[in-house]
């Protein structure tokens, strides 16, 4: 009886015999933007206005909005900066300045481009998933513009503070 117990004991420590690795992985501290690739396009349909100064929304934007997706999983305080430059012809002259350019984030107040980078969201520490910023764009005109096709390229930035 004790060989057979002896034999079992043999047989079971060999069967509970065990190997432990260790699992490493580093998660890189990331902030990431997603956006669509689209053009933001002004109508004016209803060109010239009745009266002057006339704002025009952005009209090929799905539902008037430009969603931005952004994602961070550092520490700390990081923004979101939209650069929206001056509009000028293929020679380099300026057509219309940037602040004829609004805009406004998640339906808030509208603001103006300034042809510099500005701070349009602000948050501290991770987002925890992708967060949906939408933008909305509208151009005014002032009745002293020239006729002609625009074009400018509007430039979001995510930016850690250091």
């Amino acid at each position: 009886m004790r060989s057979l117990l002896a034999a079992w004991l043999v047989l079971t420590a060999s069967a509970l015999a065990q190997a432990t690795w260790v699992v490493q992985t580093l998660i890189p501290e990331t902030i990431a933007l997603r956006t669509p690739t689209t053009e933001i396009a002004f109508d004016l349909k209803d060109y010239p206005p009745r009266g002057f100064p006339a704002t025009y929304p952005a009209s090929n934007l799905e539902g008037g909005v430009l969603p931005v997706q952004v994602f961070s999983n550092a520490p700390g305080v990081w923004s979101i900066l939209l650069q929206i430059p001056d509009l000028k012809s293929e020679t380099g002259e300026t057509l219309l300045p940037a602040r004829q350019v609004l805009y406004r984030v998640n339906g808030g107040l509208w603001l103006r481009a300034d042809g510099t980078p500005q701070i349009v969201y602000t948050q501290s520490g991770p987002t925890g998933d992708w967060l949906e910023l939408r933008l909305e764009f509208a151009l005014e005109l002032l009745g002293n513009e020239r006729a002609g096709a625009y074009v400018v390229q509007a430039l979001v930035t995510a930016l850690r503070q250091p």
